[in-house]
């Protein structure tokens, strides 16, 4: 625990450039919204595993991939140590590839992602470090565009999401606090379907929105 709050804790050293000469004293865990983008290494076996089977060899998809997300957040103080966020975040990510039988030449996917998280507090003079756990039900469309014929197919999905996280929070002020995040995240979204049920598929299997993904994000929190 305590190697992890030092490493947090140089994390977020450049923020601490942008802070006040004088940085607040420590206060004590309270009500606060958030709000920032994150960028995310993504690792989707079932959508590379779909793209690549009608793809050409040459324009392969890899098995690693990066995408953005955006999200907002409150968080709740419990007790001195324990706090609670709910969080929304928005995830998108697009593949451009050129095909060799279906003439589908873009793959475009979004996940909306209201996560409950719960949060183990530790304070300090002029910042917070912050782990914490949870999950949330999610949802996710992705849209299929065919380059022969210039039309758009969606499927959605939807499923169980699992979050983990450490934040550091470093003051500008007595409100206005930087924020740094690492995260990792598990989607378990199951099969993609359209609104007739049909499920995007090649001849041997269904894609799916299970996936799992690294993210480092940045922010601002506002503390009340």
């Amino acid at each position: 625990m305590k190697r992890l709050v030092f490493l947090l804790s140089a994390a977020v050293v450049p923020l601490c450039a942008l802070a006040q000469t004088t940085v607040p004293k420590e206060r004590s865990n309270s009500f606060a919204v958030a709000a920032g983008m994150g960028i995310d290494a993504v690792v989707d076996p079932s959508m590379v595993n779909y793209i690549n089977s009608f793809a050409y060899s040459t324009n392969r998809a890899s098995n690693f991939a990066t995408a953005v997300d955006f999200f907002g957040a409150c968080e709740f103080p419990v007790s001195s140590e324990w706090g609670a966020k709910v969080e929304y975040a928005y995830l998108f990510k697009s593949y451009n590839f050129a095909a060799n039988s279906t003439g589908i030449s873009n793959l475009f996917y979004n996940l909306t992602m209201p996560t409950l998280i719960a949060q183990y507090v530790i304070p300090g003079e002029g910042y917070f470090v912050k782990l914490g756990a949870g999950a949330g039900y999610h949802f996710g469309n992705v849209t299929a565009t065919n380059g022969v014929y210039g039309g758009t197919s969606q499927y959605h999905a939807q499923g169980v999401g699992v979050k983990a996280e450490a934040v550091g929070q470093t003051a500008f002020d007595e409100h206005l606090y930087g924020y740094i995040a690492g995260d990792m995240r598990w989607e378990f979204l199951g099969t993609v379907k359209d609104d007739h049920g049909a499920a995007l598929q090649n001849q041997s299997f269904a894609a799916s929105l299970s996936l799992f993904t690294i993210g480092l994000t940045f922010g601002l929190t506002y503390y009340f």
